[in-house]
């Protein structure tokens, strides 16, 4: 196990800014874990990074975020061959049109956005507090604010599909579980967060609905730009001052989503919790 450099494992970084953020934090001196589908555009943006960034420190582990098995094969794997991970960053996410489901028998949004988030998080959590960074950043959007949970139906979709509510609530799940996470490692000095970007040029965006993609040239991010927030909130000493917050871009939000709901959050940590044991 190698210990001389800070270790920054990165979800869904075969493209967009998950793989530019991975090419600037690798010139910052970091190891680079890549956990993306086993595919040839994922080994191309592996060449990529390692070119980009010049350098070698970059590994590659295949996963399947739509299966919970694989998370916990891909963890054990990394659990073997690192002893900490100083920024762990949760950014692969999907929107899916049409209701598909997952093998786990989950609705594949809800359960490639946010229950792959904390499934996996959890499992790596021990290597995060031997770390010295110690950074959890979650990769949200600004399309939480259309959600409304309902924890008794929302992961079996027995009415109608809503690709819109799917997204936006797997994306308020995610902002529910960073601050619920943020408060249980208080005290290990663990630093979560989470973000929207902005709304970034990335092949996710194809698949958006017609009025998104319609207001899409007046609010749109190119990659390059908008893989900045990524890398702030990761880096920056400024953005370790804080934790269990939402930042858009550069900048910390509040709204009434926002506001502690003790309660609320447990109940959402304790049914994630189910969905992933």
């Amino acid at each position: 196990m190698k210990e001389s450099k800070k270790v920054c494992l990165i979800t869904g970084c075969n493209s967009g800014i998950g793989k530019i953020a991975a090419i600037e934090i690798a010139k910052q001196g970091f190891e680079i874990i890549m956990l993306v589908r086993n595919s040839q555009k994922s080994k191309n943006a592996f060449e990529e990074i390692k070119t980009e960034s010049n350098s070698e420190d970059v590994k590659m582990f295949f996963v399947d975020f739509a299966s919970q098995e694989s998370i916990r094969q891909v963890a054990k794997v990394v659990k073997k061959n690192y002893s900490k991970i100083d920024i762990l960053i949760n950014n692969a996410g999907v929107y899916k049109k049409k209701l598909e489901l997952t093998v786990d028998g989950y609705e594949t949004t809800i359960a490639v956005n946010y229950l792959a988030t904390f499934l996996l998080t959890n499992l790596l959590l021990d290597l995060v507090k031997k770390s010295q960074l110690k950074r959890i950043i979650n990769v949200s959007s600004m399309l939480y604010l259309k959600g409304k949970l309902d924890l008794n139906e929302e992961l079996t979709y027995s009415g109608k599909y809503n690709q819109t509510k799917a997204y936006a609530n797997s994306k308020l799940l995610m902002i529910y579980f960073t601050q619920e996470l943020a408060r249980r490692l208080k005290k290990d000095d663990v630093v979560v967060n989470c973000l929207h970007p902005g709304v970034i040029a990335t092949q996710i965006f194809r698949d958006f609905p017609k009025w998104l993609n319609k207001i899409s040239k007046y609010i749109i991010t190119d990659i390059k730009k908008g893989s900045e927030p990524l890398i702030y909130v990761a880096t920056s000493d400024e953005a370790n001052s804080v934790s269990g917050k939402y930042f858009y871009k550069e900048k910390l939000v509040e709204n009434s989503k926002l506001k502690l709901d003790k309660e609320l959050f447990l109940k959402v940590w304790n049914y994630s919790l189910k969905k992933t044991s």
